[in-house]
């Protein structure tokens, strides 16, 4: 089966950019029972692959990180693979209809997010009013803004 090598510089929780750069297209085959999210591809050594972590394989139509190291053997080297979910359905991931923990570009301030560092306690802020209420009519007055 051909595959694609790559080097990508884009950190893997990114969903819709991978910086790629092309190292090599070779001909593999399947290591041992293996399956589509995470295959061992057995390939003839060559000291430039080395410098990839990512690849694509075209009969299996999706993108792979190294989950780690190749081990090399001889003159062959075995890729351990492991499907890159986020960029392979970017489209669905994109087009779904979900409130979101975490965006780079978009946020809603009433969803509560743990990772944003709160100050606690009061604030107070003082300003004159247009007008003025009655002498008499209540002791206090609280007024309470909620969003800023």
């Amino acid at each position: 089966m051909q595959i694609e090598l790559y080097r990508n510089t884009t950190p893997l929780n990114y969903v819709n950019q991978r910086n790629l750069t092309a190292v090599a297209t070779l001909v593999g085959h399947l290591k041992d029972a293996c399956n589509v999210t995470d295959p061992d591809i057995e390939v003839v050594y060559n000291a430039a692959y080395v410098t990839a972590n990512y690849a694509y394989i075209p009969s299996f139509g999706r993108y792979y990180y190294f989950r780690k190291a190749p081990t090399i053997i001889e003159h062959h080297m075995i890729l351990h693979l492991h499907t890159d979910s986020l960029y392979n359905y970017r489209n669905a991931i994109n087009n779904s209809q979900c409130i979101a923990e975490r965006s780079s570009s978009r946020f809603d301030p009433m969803i509560p997010d743990s990772a944003v560092k709160e100050e606690s306690g009061y604030q107070y802020y003082s300003m004159a009013f247009g007008e003025t209420f009655a002498q008499g009519d209540v002791e206090h007055y609280l007024l309470t803004v909620a969003g800023a």
